[in-house]
């Protein structure tokens, strides 16, 4: 019985001295069965969360301390994965009594009895809320620092850039009356240029000129052309009539020479030579013979003619037939006359 009372003393001295730790202690405490139930909390944890004694939260559902969504989505999450593996950190999203959120750094860890079997939850936070300020403040602060840097580096270039600026500025002043100068001989020469162009425009309207009436003079030539070429083929057409008219007027003029032959030859001898036949050497021409187209006469015969007896009768016979040839050729003069006026004078 000593023994026991004994052991008790030294659980409730150990007991109050974990307490006094607790209490002391800068970080969030907090104490739960494996239900969820609050058992214990030091001053940090219910001055981190907006309240003003502990007693206030101590037998209350850790829900108490979150939003539903929150319970759901983070708490009952995390202290599920304490269970399975003896003890869990994370960051979780708590609320404080007035509804402020604030981020939280949590160590939860699971106490067993003497057998080793799980007895409760004990959970070690740390408010994030000053850690996150200082680090904004950090960020910030190391944010103006690189604004800083880069209004400077801002300001080396616009230095430089101003400096090449001015020498631009520079460099286009001298430009500028370089331009002036070049500006000037261009419309110089513009001038110049005008009047050639004005030159060029009367020379260009003096040959237009010259090419129109070189082109009316080259379609009258061109219609002109165009006529006589009509009129040579005319008189060319009218040539090859004049000389089918002539050559029929010529066959018809040597049908009456032959014709006019024959009667030379029937009045010259009164025997008369069958057409075809041919007079050969030694043969006669008697009287009365007669000597057709194609006959020939051999130097014998013309000899005979040569007769002092024969010659006279021969000389009134010829008489005859040179009255007869006039009047064929007085006949035919009016055809040729006719021919002649009509011959092509080219």
């Amino acid at each position: 019985m000593d023994n026991i009372i004994a052991i008790h003393k030294q659980v409730e001295w150990t007991l109050r001295r974990l307490t006094v730790i607790a209490e002391r202690a800068g970080e969030g405490i907090i104490a739960l069965d494996l239900e969820g139930v609050i058992q214990f909390v030091n001053a940090a944890w219910t001055e981190m969360h907006g309240y003003k004694e502990p007693d206030e939260l101590i037998g209350k559902q850790i829900s108490a301390l979150c939003t539903k969504g929150r319970m759901k989505t983070d708490i009952a999450g995390f202290i599920e994965k304490t269970k399975q593996k003896g003890q869990f950190a994370g960051r979780l999203g708590c609320v404080r009594k007035d509804g402020t959120p604030f981020a939280a750094e949590m160590l939860m860890v699971v106490f067993n009895d003497e057998r080793g079997e799980a007895m409760g939850l004990v959970g070690f936070a740390t408010d994030m809320t000053e850690k996150e300020r200082a680090q904004d403040e950090l960020r910030k602060y190391r944010s103006r620092m690189e604004e800083l840097e880069l209004v400077n580096q801002r300001t080396e270039a616009l230095e430089a850039a101003g400096a090449r600026l001015q020498r631009q500025i520079t460099e286009h002043e001298q430009a500028e009356q370089l331009l002036k100068q070049q500006t000037a001989e261009l419309e110089a020469g513009n001038k110049q240029l005008q009047g050639q162009i004005r030159k060029h425009e009367q020379a260009k309207d003096e040959l237009k000129l010259h090419c129109n009436k070189l082109e009316q003079r080259l379609e009258e030539q061109s219609t002109e052309l165009t006529v006589a070429t009509a009129r040579l083929h005319d008189e060319i057409n009218e040539r090859k009539q004049q000389e089918r008219r002539l050559k029929r007027q010529t066959d018809a003029l040597r049908t009456a020479s032959v014709q006019l032959h024959a009667q030379i030859d029937e009045l010259s001898g009164g025997d008369s030579v069958d057409e075809g036949d041919t007079i050969d050497e030694g043969d006669t021409i008697d009287e009365g013979d007669t000597i057709d187209e194609g006959d020939t006469v051999d130097e014998s015969d013309m000899s005979e003619a040569t007769d002092p007896v024969k010659a006279a009768a021969f000389g009134g016979e010829k008489a005859l037939l040179e009255n007869v040839f006039r009047r064929n050729i007085e006949l035919q003069k009016p055809r040729l006359d006719d021919a002649a006026d009509n011959e092509d004078p080219l």
